[in-house]
């Protein structure tokens, strides 16, 4: 397989998209196949060489931008993380290299898998608007790769097991991210792997079964009040010196009791 070095847009790139976000989108929504629009808005240098270097790779595209998700979304994530795993963090957390991914590497999927819906989604997920901690896990690629990062686990048979049940439904991992605990990957883990114990409990029990899907609705869900939960277990304890067992014992009793006040509301 090639080797292609990494790039960055350039600062003066991206801050003078950020400053012309109005005519910015109107090119986006114009433009779906392309980004060669850029020239219209930016005409200094666009991308900067680096010295790393990745797998060359494409990713799938789906019948439609609303099929992206159901189609292709868990293989292209997938995708992502093998090519830029080994990548320091430094570089994947950097709005420029996430900006080179989505404007120029991977315009097409980018587009597909966040079509510019409103005035806010370019500025949200497209650039790091909202600030780099929020903008990595907000970001077109930048979130499926930590998506898959923080859910692989290689001491599985199946080491995307857990990214396979986070992809059947984002809340599973969704909330855990937008927290601070998302830069302790074992309790990121164990949380997911406490979501999937409790889940493949409660599917042989038909009754247990509907308690689940009705704690997975509704403005106070299982994974909302999940996150808050851990947030709270993760304050008052060390959480390095907590065995990944104990994280999960805890977590899947808390999940349980949740779904079964479900019965009672």
């Amino acid at each position: 397989m090639s080797k292609i070095h990494i790039h960055y847009m350039t600062d003066e790139a991206i801050e003078t998209l950020k400053k012309n976000q109005k005519k910015v989108t109107e090119y986006m929504k114009a433009n779906q196949n392309n980004s060669s629009w850029i020239s219209n808005v930016y005409s200094g240098d666009l991308y900067t060489e680096k010295k790393f270097m990745i797998d060359d790779f494409s990713l799938r595209l789906a019948s439609s931008s609303n099929k992206y998700t159901e189609e292709v979304g868990y293989e292209n994530a997938i995708t992502i993380y093998e090519a830029l795993k080994d990548l320091p963090a430094y570089v994947l957390t950097d709005e420029r290299f996430w900006a080179w991914i989505n404007f120029d590497y991977c315009y097409k999927a980018a587009m597909q898998a966040m079509p510019i819906t409103s005035k806010s989604t370019f500025i949200n997920h497209w650039v790091f608007g909202a600030g780099q901690r929020r903008g990595v896990f907000f970001g077109v690629f930048s979130r499926e790769f930590y998506r898959v990062a923080l859910s692989v686990d290689n001491q599985s048979p199946d080491k995307y097991e857990y990214t396979k049940f986070v992809y059947d439904n984002p809340e599973r991992i969704r909330n855990l991210t937008w927290r601070a605990n998302s830069s302790n990957r074992k309790l990121v883990l164990s949380a997911i792997k406490a979501e999937k114990k409790a889940f493949d409990y409660c599917d042989s029990i038909p009754e247990m079964s509907e308690l689940y899907k009705k704690a997975e609705r509704g403005q106070y869900n299982l994974y909302t009040e999940l996150a808050k939960y851990i947030s709270l277990y993760g304050s008052v304890r060390l959480i390095d010196v907590v065995s990944e067992e104990d994280m999960i014992d805890e977590i899947y009793s808390e999940m349980i009791r949740f779904i079964n006040e479900k019965r009672e509301n």
